[in-house]
């Protein structure tokens, strides 16, 4: 039985993507505190190495149209391995909905509401993503255009109004750190931002025409990669050596903005930005959970997960840490090496799949 029966556009997808991608300005911390002024080149070529596997990603759920990453698992690995295969994809998904929602609501409790008890931000938070997930994801996929539409006009007016307070000398000397510091960043924002999206691999089956996936993946990992491009460009350019030891550099960075003395203090559109892209990315990764777990219990519906998982989540992210730097530290040298092999994993898969159909040309050409 279909658990899920909505439909999306391939344009969907890439604003879906895009959108996910956008969030992760939160995260930019994680690699900038690494690779230092450097971060926007390990930023490209992180998006150059993902743009590959972003690809297989599509090229495996073309092969199994209409199929999701947990039908997909079971059908390569058979019932028994597969199970503890898309066990593993669920459990990815959600640590890294409640490792995102815990640093956006420490975001919150640091710059905007500091009187405020965590359990109480989380438990809007989640339960506001909860409504949408119930939706299902033809009300997700609706609400990432106007996201989008919206964080990119703020990414790109704020760019706009701090170019006479950018120091473009921040960026010399270019590529002045060992080579190993380079290469942790770059694997970084590889991890932490570009390969998140195999979570899509939940969400592609539900895409009207398939053929356009490819394109669709491509283009939306593209563009919201130029979208955080942008972000760290004007971050270092702004902020220089500072932007490192800052929790939030878009934050403070938009705080110098100040033109003709009447536009001030426009960070509180930063936090629109965050508010709504964080909003995005998190209601997908609900959805992505909850749907998995349904397809590997055989259930009929996702719903009555919903609630639960959402208590989950929130029980995770107060556990989950003393504080946010202890999560910064875990974000910086724990969490990329241990989601990596995971996130490849489809890419074996794929390569399973190519190798069988090629084994049974072969067997068929010598009958």
């Amino acid at each position: 039985m279909k658990i899920e029966k909505g439909v999306i556009s391939s344009s969907q997808l890439t604003f879906m993507i895009i959108g996910f991608l956008q969030a992760s300005n939160l995260l930019l911390v994680f690699s900038s505190r690494i690779v230092n002024h450097d971060s926007w080149l390990a930023i490209l070529v992180g998006l150059v190495i993902s743009i590959p596997i972003a690809l297989s990603y599509a090229a495996l759920a073309k092969e199994f149209s209409g199929k999701t990453l947990i039908q997909i698992s079971d059908i390569i690995y058979g019932a028994y391995l597969g199970k503890m295969i898309s066990v593993s994809y669920i459990l990815i998904f959600l640590l890294t909905f409640s490792i995102d929602l815990r640093l956006f609501s420490d975001f919150l409790i640091t710059y905007i509401m500091p009187e405020t008890p965590i359990w109480a931000i989380l438990t809007l938070l989640t339960f506001l993503s909860a409504w949408a997930v119930r939706g299902g994801i033809e009300v997700i996929a609706r609400c990432s255009f106007i996201i989008i539409a919206m964080a990119s006009i703020i990414i790109l007016s704020t760019f706009v109004f701090l170019l006479s307070d950018m120091e473009f000398s921040n960026f010399l000397p270019v590529f002045d750190l060992p080579l190993k510091d380079f290469i942790q960043g770059t694997h970084i924002n590889v991890s932490l931002y570009y390969l998140e999206i195999i979570i899509f691999l939940m969400i592609m089956a539900f895409v009207n025409k398939t053929e356009q996936v490819r394109g669709s993946m491509l283009w939306g990992l593209i563009l919201g990669g130029v979208s955080l491009l942008i972000l760290e460009v004007r971050n270092v350019a702004v902020l220089g050596i500072v932007s490192n030891i800052l929790t939030s550099p878009s934050f403070n960075a938009v705080r110098y903005i100040s033109v003709a003395e009447v536009f001030t203090r426009l960070e509180m559109f930063v936090v629109i930005m965050l508010i709504t892209t964080v909003f995005l990315k998190v209601s997908i990764m609900y959805y992505a959970t909850v749907l998995g777990l349904a397809q590997t219990l055989h259930l009929r519906s996702y719903l009555p997960l919903v609630t639960p998982i959402g208590i989950i989540t929130i029980s995770l992210c107060i556990i989950s840490g003393d504080s946010s730097m202890e999560l910064l530290h875990g974000g910086m040298y724990i969490w990329p090496v241990f989601i990596l092999p995971i996130q490849l994993f489809p890419v074996l898969s794929l390569f399973i799949v190519k190798l069988r159909k090629k084994s049974k040309k072969l067997g068929a050409n010598e009958e």
